[in-house]
């Protein structure tokens, strides 16, 4: 007989066991046969120098430990593999097992009335979000949101740190009498550092649309990479994050010389969350100048300005940073046992549940204040760092090429509170009257052009002005694959994905793609909940968006009129 011996019961949880020993114990017993196991023992491992660190186990026959038994539990299989690997061997011990066979446990006998959750702090430029999903199924359970907003105070605009932090817990601690918490995901937006000095910032977070940092343009770009190294292009504001570090280094030199480690936006949730400090590829390669996607290595503007001296220990994404901190666990009434997971730049994890999908080539297209606009497996030849095409750097560390548009944030400044039909849509498309990029100074192809309106001396309805910025978008976003040679599946992930307008004349002008729309409603939230659980079973599902035959030869006239005036702007 081969024996494993299985933890139950560890430190933190003590308490629980000498309130239920009486009713814990043939539980226990009856939890072994029901997976199987039939041949065990229950001790307890009683530690005379520390009453606190006593230990339930249970030793039984690992032969026991068939995979008929475990099937049906998602617990079970995510270990599975792990599980096939001691069946081979003959160990006393076996770590994960234990691990499993205890998260089962505490689950099913320690929180009986309480479903188990993923949270995934979900945190963009306009909203932040804490989504609960189902820890078995992916499905969303819970939704909390709020606006975002900067601190627009000395020294420069800011990230409103302490607002956002005491949302995040209070929040979390009006969650967790309902749901059990067994692990919180990370999921943010780009172009945000933290620079710290021990466990406190030394300067506030900056806020990357603040045009302040431009004041050494001159400078940064004798410094920056080459686009072929970094694949990052020159962009506005501080949307480069290697401008925003460049320029607090020079104009805040003594604050800056106390930074002893740089954390970016997700990790900097992560560590006030778990304590550990820890560096990420999605977000430091995000059109940062910081990263070579291609080598995956810190760019050589990083290494001779020593910041990569500064980041911490680059883990992989979705990694297990370790547990809450037992303090913040006690002050929000989450388990102690709750696995804080190494977070993701938000448009990243848009393209988490596509990766390793059989396609050959996937695009996709992220909707939310950017549109951005991903090719999974493809190829950077065609990059033009002069459109904003980029290469970001999928959860898997791979270069993947990119383009992007203030899409959301040009689409709530065109459109008006009344919802467009297709007749309005229509209406635009007769009367040829044209928008013209670019409404937001963010970036994409045309950044440096000034958003125009062609009306044809036409006063346009709460529901045409709505149209009107339906068509917008669905141009760009056809210009732009375009630039990106996108012949493939295209899915529309996010707030563009329930747009049917947006849908329609998508499918009507890109006849060599299949166009889908997402109906995840989980969106970045699901990709990062996939990373930290990947036994979970996304609810999300796919619908073809379909052309509208009969609008479509007006349409291609109207397209025609509408690139031909944006080549004149790339003249």
């Amino acid at each position: 007989m081969r024996y494993a011996s299985v933890m139950y019961l560890h430190k933190g949880c003590e308490e629980e066991y000498k309130k239920r020993h009486d009713e814990l114990w043939p539980e226990l017993a009856e939890h072994l046969k029901q997976h199987g196991i039939r041949n065990y023992y229950i001790h307890l491992d009683a530690n005379e120098s520390d009453q606190n660190a006593n230990r339930l186990y249970a030793t039984f026959d690992a032969d026991d430990l068939d995979s008929d038994a475990l099937a049906d539990h998602p617990v079970m299989q995510r270990w599975w593999e792990y599980m096939a690997d001691i069946m081979e061997t003959e160990t006393p011990s076996f770590e994960p097992v234990a691990d499993a066979l205890q998260e089962v446990f505490r689950f099913n006998v320690l929180q009986p009335d309480k479903t188990r959750v993923v949270a995934v702090l979900d945190i963009g430029k306009t909203n932040i979000k804490i989504c609960l999903m189902d820890g078995q199924t992916g499905a969303l359970l819970h939704i909390e949101k709020r606006v975002n907003g900067v601190v627009d105070a000395s020294p420069y605009p800011h990230v409103d740190v302490d607002s956002i932090w005491q949302w995040i817990k209070d929040t979390l601690a009006d969650l967790a009498p309902r749901y059990f918490i067994a692990s919180i995901a990370i999921t943010t937006h780009g172009a945000t550092i933290a620079c710290m000095k021990g466990d406190q910032l030394a300067l506030p977070i900056l806020d990357y649309e603040y045009d302040g940092v431009s004041e050494l343009k001159a400078e940064y770009d004798a410094a920056r990479p080459d686009f072929s190294e970094s694949f990052s292009p020159r962009l506005p504001q501080g949307l480069n994050l290697g401008t925003q570090l460049f320029w607090q280094q020079e104009r805040f030199a003594d604050e800056f010389a106390e930074v002893d480690s740089l954390l970016l936006y997700p990790q900097f949730w992560g560590y006030k969350l778990s304590g550990n400090k820890a560096a990420e590829v999605t977000s430091l390669g995000c059109h940062t100048d910081l990263w070579n996607p291609t080598n995956c290595q810190f760019s050589s503007l990083c290494e001779q300005q020593k910041w990569s001296e500064l980041f911490p220990e680059v883990m992989e994404t979705g990694a297990k940073l370790g547990t809450i901190l037992p303090e913040l666990a006690n002050e929000l009434g989450l388990p102690a046992s709750c696995v804080i997971f190494n977070g993701i730049h938000d448009s990243n994890a848009s393209l988490v549940p596509y990766i390793g999908q059989p396609m050959e080539k996937l695009t996709v297209v992220s909707s939310g204040t950017w549109t951005v606009i991903a090719t999974i497996n493809g190829k950077l030849d065609s990059l033009q760092e002069d459109k904003d095409m980029l290469a970001n750097v999928d959860a898997l560390g791979r270069a993947t090429p990119t383009i992007r548009f203030m899409g959301g944030r040009e689409w709530e400044q065109l459109r008006s509170d009344s919802k467009a039909t297709f007749i309005d849509v229509s209406f635009i498309l007769e009367h040829g009257i044209l928008a013209m990029p670019a409404f937001a100074k963010g970036g994409g192809p045309f950044a440096r052009c000034e958003g125009r309106i062609i009306n044809r001396g036409l006063e346009l309805t709460p529901a045409q002005q709505s149209a009107l910025a339906d068509v917008y978008v669905a141009l760009m976003t056809d210009y732009c694959l375009d630039l990106m040679d996108s012949s493939d599946t295209v899915i529309v992930e996010g707030a563009f994905s329930n747009n049917i307008n947006f849908l329609t004349l998508l499918a009507c002008m890109r006849s060599q793609n299949e166009i889908y729309a997402s109906r995840d409603v989980t969106g970045t939230s699901g990709g990062a909940a996939l990373l930290s659980n990947k036994s979970l079973k996304l609810k999300g599902r796919l619908s073809l968006a379909l052309c509208d035959s009969q609008i479509k030869p007006l349409l291609n006239l109207y397209r025609q009129q509408w690139r031909d005036l944006v080549g004149e702007l790339s003249l």
